[in-house]
């Protein structure tokens, strides 16, 4: 037994012996180094909403530094030709009463109120035909959680304001995550496919044209609520009026106008 030990001990120091002689000694495999795995792109922090007078002084002021954008300028200063433009895009009734092309906007507070009746949020997108210089859709990207507004306008001049606007939103950091889509064109011939809330400022809009509209607005499938000033739709299918409220405009500061309120009623149409 002892021998056994003796010879345990013996090979157990001969091995020893080889291990410390230089080329014989164990390599170790260094452990490869972990690559941490790519961090997920953030998504891009909105702001939260502001109040709707802080945000009608943000824009009042970027407004004021855009010459000849104010709602008087717009009122008294279109350029002839735009106003026959826009007349004509209205049929015989646009060209016999030649007012078509008269602007107004609601009061800042009128468009919180609509704003907030009509429960707009984050997966809303929000469409304003006959948008002029994007007061509303500016605001409502401002105060509400909206991501995507989109204004209509067929004035030129009008529309120009309003991208020079946007531009100065964007220089501070006022769209932070947020889309708005400024389209010189005739909002009869507007895809409102991804709309959900359609506003309208239609004191002066003809029936044909309101009509025309109103078959584009059923084709929208996500379409759920139309907002409109003073005359609403022609009857149809699609669309009941819902409610209705006075509130303040720029024309008329002190009694307001009626804001007409319709909600879908029928499935989208083919």
């Amino acid at each position: 037994m002892s021998n056994n030990i003796n010879k345990f001990i013996i090979s157990l120091s001969s091995i020893a012996v080889l291990l410390s002689l230089p080329g014989c000694r164990m390599q170790t495999v260094p452990t490869p180094a972990r690559v941490p795995a790519p961090a997920p792109a953030a998504p891009a922090v909105q702001p939260r909403p502001m109040s709707w007078r802080v945000a009608s002084a943000y824009l009042e002021d970027i407004f004021a530094a855009i010459p000849n954008s104010s709602i008087d300028d717009f009122r008294k200063d279109t350029p002839e030709q735009e106003r026959a433009r826009i007349n004509a895009a209205h049929g015989e009734e646009g060209l016999k009463e030649s007012n078509a092309h008269v602007y107004g906007e609601p009061s800042p507070l009128a468009t919180d109120l609509m704003l907030r009746r009509l429960g707009v949020g984050a997966d809303d997108v929000v469409y304003d035909l006959g948008c002029g210089r994007a007061f509303f859709l500016m605001q409502a990207l401002l105060t509400t959680p909206v991501r995507k507004a989109v204004g209509v306008e067929l004035a030129t001049s009008r529309i120009d304001i309003a991208r020079l606007a946007r531009q100065k939103m964007l220089d501070q950091d006022l769209l932070r995550g947020k889309i708005l889509d400024l389209r010189e064109q005739d909002m009869a011939e507007t895809d409102l496919d991804d709309a959900t809330v359609v506003f309208m400022d239609s004191v002066f809009f003809s029936d044909r044209l309101l009509g025309t509209v109103a078959r584009n607005m059923a084709r929208a499938r996500n379409l759920r609520a139309v907002v409109m000033i003073t005359k609403g739709l022609p009857a149809n299918p699609w669309f009941e009026l819902e409610g209705k409220e006075r509130l303040k405009m720029s024309w008329s500061p002190r009694f307001g106008s009626d804001v007409l309120f319709f909600k879908r009623t029928a499935a989208p149409a083919d």
